[in-house]
Parts: C-alpha cells; sequence; structure tokens
C-alpha cells in the first residue's frame, strides 16, 4: 500500500507555525490547553488509543503484503506527536510568553522531553514488523555560539529518542534547515534549491525524499501539515473542507495525535478568537 505525496496549485505557510513547536498570543489564554495535556486522563486515554488503532492498522498492511515490508515506512512527526515538549509550553504560560526560537534552542539543547503516551510502544511494535519508521520535524537547525556543527539539533533529538528507548539512526531524521542529501536535492521547491537546504515548513519535499527509497504506508502527526502539502491556510473552513477530503485515511493509514496548544488552526483564530464561536 503506498501513500502518494498530496500536491496542491499553492501554498502560503503560517510563519508563527515555523517550527512546529510555537505558541501564540496572551500565553494565559492557553493555559487550560496545556493543563488539559498535562494533568488529563482524557489525553493520555485519547493518545494511547490512537496509538493502539495505529498498531493494529499497521499489522494489517504488513499481514496484507509481507513480502513489500522490506520497503515499508511509518513517517511520522516529533514534536506532540512522540516527543511531549509540553513542560516548554507550560513554563510559557507561566511566565507569560510566547515562542522564542532562543529558549526552544535551549529546551531542545537540554535532551530530557518525555515520550507521548503510547508512541514508543507504537514505534517498537512497527520496527519489530521490519517497518521502518522515519520522523520528519519543523524543529529547525540552528547555529549556536559554541560552533557545535552543522545542526547540533539533530544530535539532540537523536540522543533525546534513544534516552526514551526509540533506537534510531541520525539518517531516519529530517530537520528543518538541515543540507539536504545529495539524491534528494532534485526534489527541492525553487526556494529551497539556493541554500540545498529544507528551507520550508512545508513536508513535502522530505516526504518525497523518503519516497525514494520507501513505500509510505502510514503517516502520523498533530497537524495537517504532516499529511498534506502545500496546504493554502486561509480559514478553518477551508482546512475542514480539505481535511474531509480524505476522510477514508484518518484511523486507516493516517493518524491523527491532538494538540490544542498550538499549530496553524490556532494562527487562523486570530486576532479574534471569540468571533470563531458558535453558540447557541
Amino acid at each position: 500500500m503506498r501513500i502518494p505525496t498530496v500536491y496542491l496549485l499553492s501554498m502560503s505557510i503560517i510563519s508563527a507555525n515555523i517550527c512546529g513547536c510555537a505558541a501564540t498570543g496572551s500565553e494565559q489564554e492557553n493555559l487550560d490547553a496545556v493543563l488539559w495535556v498535562q494533568t488529563s486522563s482524557e489525553y493520555s486515554a485519547t493518545v494511547i488509543g490512537a496509538y493502539a488503532a495505529a498498531t493494529d492498522a499497521l499489522h494489517r498492511i504488513v499481514a496484507a503484503d509481507p513480502t513489500a515490508v522490506s520497503r515499508m515506512a511509518v513517517v511520522m512527526d516529533l514534536d506532540e506527536t512522540v516527543l511531549d515538549n509540553f513542560a516548554y509550553q507550560a513554563q510559557a504560560v507561566l511566565d507569560d510568553v510566547g515562542y522564542q526560537p532562543e529558549s526552544w534552542d535551549e529546551f531542545v539543547a537540554l535532551r530530557n522531553a518525555t515520550a507521548v503516551p503510547g508512541a514508543v510502544d507504537f514505534i517498537t511494535a512497527g520496527q519489530d514488523l521490519g517497518v521502518s519508521v522515519l520522523f520528519i520535524t519543523n524543529r529547525p537547525c540552528r547555529d549556536r555560539t559554541d560552533n557545535s556543527g552543522d545542526c547540533p539539533q539533530k544530535e539532540d533529538t537523536l540522543v533525546n529518542l534513544r534516552q526514551l528507548g526509540i533506537e534510531i539512526g541520525l539518517g531516519a531524521l529530517f530537520l528543518k534547515g538541515e543540507r539536504v542529501p545529495d539524491r534528494c536535492l532534485s526534489l527541492l521547491s525553487d526556494s529551497e534549491q539556493a541554500q540545498g537546504r529544507w528551507t520550508e515548513s512545508d513536508k513535502t519535499t522530505r516526504r518525497q525524499c523518503v519516497e525514494l527509497n520507501h513505500d509510505i504506508v502510514m503517516l502520523v502527526g498533530d497537524q495537517l501539515g504532516d499529511f498534506i502539502g502545500g496546504l493554502e491556510e486561509t480559514t478553518p473552513a477551508s482546512r475542514k473542507a480539505l481535511m474531509t477530503q480524505y476522510v477514508s485515511n484518518w484511523g486507516n493509514t493516517w493518524f491523527m495525535i491532538p494538540n490544542p496548544t498550538y499549530g496553524a488552526w490556532l494562527n487562523l483564530l486570530q486576532p479574534d478568537k471569540r468571533s470563531h464561536l458558535r453558540g447557541m
């Protein structure tokens, strides 16, 4: 089973969601969302259920064509899909500050994000089946004053994942801003070609790079952009209409992990979020 990369004609990336980890607006407005994730049994039950369903689906996919398993890949987002960074979001609420690239990079360098419930077991199950599990993330590569390499954030992420029991190599990680392997240079968009790096938040060319050597049989993420490329993010209604075009994928080969704290969905509601409320 091969999931095609989705192409749309126009693209507009919301800059506030550029790293896949941004919080926007007054952070006190995010209080209940962060509390729901950090304290509620409902959140844990939801994500454990999603990963259990994804595991069952992956077993069915492999059983349907076991001879093709060596080419199969699951592509996952990282932040709030595998890595639980809600401590960073909680600190933003406590300090009443928004996302800042510097503070986010300091958090990444700590290498101590915990795991989203159910994620590690799902990844291990996929690897035990012989399926490659790969990660496309908008964690940005950034220079550091200690000159610790071209993309120290990639090593930080690898170490963090291994500490959680996820055994992968650097080649399984695709970060925003990192240098593109030679085999994938021809896939870059015009804006990426000049630098030879994945500079866009849109993950389409990174999924295409994976597809050179693998058949993507499952996608897991917390944002619509983890599944669909070239999004023109105009209104909540247009995004919902786009989501419904792929209704047969949800819960079968595409699995969405809930994230109420940030994302393009929230950016689109600014500056007057209350105007979007639908009362009695």
